[in-house]
Parts: structure tokens; sequence; C-alpha cells
């Protein structure tokens, strides 16, 4: 469905065209339209709106809309501004109906979240057989501890595809903040890793306060997370640092070895991203550095990477210490970790 719109938000649209999607007219009044969207998308629609008139930059947004014949549909509206010297601004769009692609999504990320769960149980089962047959003799105290190693793995993919469902499907991962000191979180990451991993240095330095309210078993899941990487894809020495920064401390991980490409980047926090021979090209789901940057998000936080051949690959992560964090709205199916409303790229 094309639609005209003014800086102000008056649209104009096919009366008919509107009618046989939504069932209703399209009002009076600038906002007039806007009775037909979602209660709980209205604010955001409009907020998104005046981001785009604000920034005379093209707009996007996916919300819920009226039926015709009851409940709601996810559409995506697209505008651009029409390049005039009129002093009143002109925006021309398309409306896209995109609920089908939403019902599948969401049903395989609820299958995901659902199979994930439900293997839980019987892994339980393998992890206290394993534990129970811990003292028999060699050979089959190898062939036990084998297997050990394999559910250990097969428990840490499924509280990855666990984690990778509340991000998607619920309020966000769950944190509980108490206060912890960032430097004893990185140290025990620093020593576990050290210890399995003995033919790399990985050395720890930290300065100034690093007090904060952070979930200590989530800090460690992103840290262990950057470790890992920079063990299994890099090279020498891997260096983690913390550091006071005022309201927030900064964890970073930097390690040298193969780069990660410019054009990877951009998707590299996206679930399920594999990049070629880079960073999450080995065992798994691909779905480490999503979870770590939902964790950090949950935090009110942010993260970062930066790699070059000269100066290696760096990880950083910001913590406020003690900032609520945001309210975390679940994204829905196919669009990754992202708002649902922004504004689109200028071209």
């Amino acid at each position: 469905m094309i639609w005209q719109a003014t800086a102000k938000g008056h649209v104009t649209v096919d009366d008919e065209a509107w009618r046989t999607l939504t069932g209703v007219n399209v009002g009076t009044g600038e906002w007039g339209w806007l009775d037909a969207v979602h209660p709980g998308d209205q604010s955001r629609v409009r907020h998104a709106w005046a981001a785009a008139v604000a920034a005379g930059a093209p707009y996007e947004c996916q919300y819920r809309i009226r039926k015709l014949e009851g409940g709601y549909a996810w559409v995506v509206a697209r505008a651009a501004r029409i390049p005039s010297v009129d002093p009143e601004r002109q925006w021309i769009g398309m409306l896209n109906d995109v609920s089908d692609r939403m019902r599948v999504e969401e049903s395989r990320e609820r299958f995901i979240g659902i199979l994930g769960h439900d293997l839980r149980n019987p892994l339980n089962a393998i992890l206290m057989g394993v534990e129970m047959l811990g003292a028999l003799p060699a050979p089959e105290a190898d062939v036990v501890a084998r297997v050990g190693r394999s559910a250990l793995r097969m428990e840490a993919m499924i509280r990855d595809v666990l984690d990778f469902a509340r991000g998607r499907l619920g309020d966000g991962i769950p944190v509980t903040k108490t206060n912890v000191d960032m430097r004893g979180i990185c140290e025990e990451i620093v020593a576990e890793m050290t210890q399995a991993c003995r033919a790399r240095s990985i050395r720890f330095e930290g300065a100034g306060d690093l007090r904060g309210e952070w979930d200590p078993q989530r800090v460690q899941q992103v840290l262990s997370n950057l470790v890992g990487n920079a063990v299994a894809h890099g090279s020498g020495a891997i260096r983690v640092t913390a550091s006071d920064a005022g309201e927030a401390v900064i964890v970073t991980v930097h390690n040298h070895g193969t780069t990660i490409p410019a054009a990877a980047i951009a998707t590299l926090f996206e679930p399920f991203t594999k990049v070629g021979q880079g960073l999450q090209a080995g065992e798994g789901l691909g779905l480490g550095l999503y979870i770590a940057s939902e964790i950090v998000r949950a935090h009110g936080g942010t993260i970062s990477v930066a790699s070059d051949p000269r100066g290696g690959t760096t990880f950083a992560t910001r913590w406020p210490r003690r900032t609520s964090p945001r309210p975390i709205e679940a994204s829905p199916p196919g669009l990754a970790g992202g708002e649902r409303c922004a504004l689109a790229d200028q071209v």
C-alpha cells in the first residue's frame, strides 16, 4: 500500500485500500490513522516518525496494525522524503504485510527453545551416569571421560539455545545484579582458562575502582566466551584488561592472529553467525557473541570489536556500575537484536 505523509504526521492513503486492510476509516486529524495501530506500538511509531522528520532521514518501522477480519497483522512501513523546495515537507512510503514471515520465524524460534528445554532431562541423566562411572579402571575410564566431555559441550550448546530463545522471544536474557568486583571476576576467568589452555599465555591487568552492580555469573559467561574465542582463533598472548571509566568499567580482551574481515564485523553479533575461517567458524551454533551482546545490553552496556593485522583483535565491553538496565523489548522474529523502529541508513 502506497501512502504519503506530512512532517506533522498527516497521512494520505487510498481510503478503500485502508478499509480493506484495517476495517476502519483513516480517521480525522493529523494522527487519526494511528487508531488502527496496536495500542502497545503507537508511542513507538510516533517517536520513530518524529526522529526521522527531525533528521530528514528515511523512515522504517515495524509494528502491528488492525485487520479487517479481527486481530492484528505485522507490517513494515518505509518512507523517504520527497525532494522539493516546498517548505511543507512530504514523505512517500509503502506499507507491507509481513505477518506470514513473522509467524514462520516465530514458530521456528519457539521450536528451538522448546527443543533446548526438553533436551536437558536426558542430558542430566547422562552426566549423572558419567559421575557414577568415574571410578572405573582404564581403558573404560577414558571412554567415560570422553562421554562426559561431550555431554558438557552439549550442555553448553543447550544453554546457548535457551538464552537465545529468552533474548528473542521473552523479556531479554535475565540478570540478577549484586555488588561485585570486576577484578575478581576477571581473575577467576583468566585462572580457569589458563588451567584449561596451558599452552597459551593469558594475563589480566586491572586499574582503578572496578566495583559495581552486575550479575557475576552472566559477566563470567561473557568473558569466558570472549577469552575462549581468543584462545580458539587467535595466536600469541591474550590480554584481559579492566579499567575505571567513571560511571562504568571497561573490560577488553585482546589477541593477535587472523583478523576479522571488516565486512563481517557488521553482523558479528547476530545469531547463528559464522564467519568463514574467522571468529565463530569452529564448533558451536554461532550464538556465543549474540548472547554475549544480549547480556551486556541487559546490563545497560555496550560491546564492540576492532580488528586489524597490526593491532590484532580487541573486544571491548562497557559495564555501567549502577545504571538501571534500559527496558528490553524482545526483538520480533527476523530482526536480530535490534529496535523495531529506526532511522534507515541514508543512501
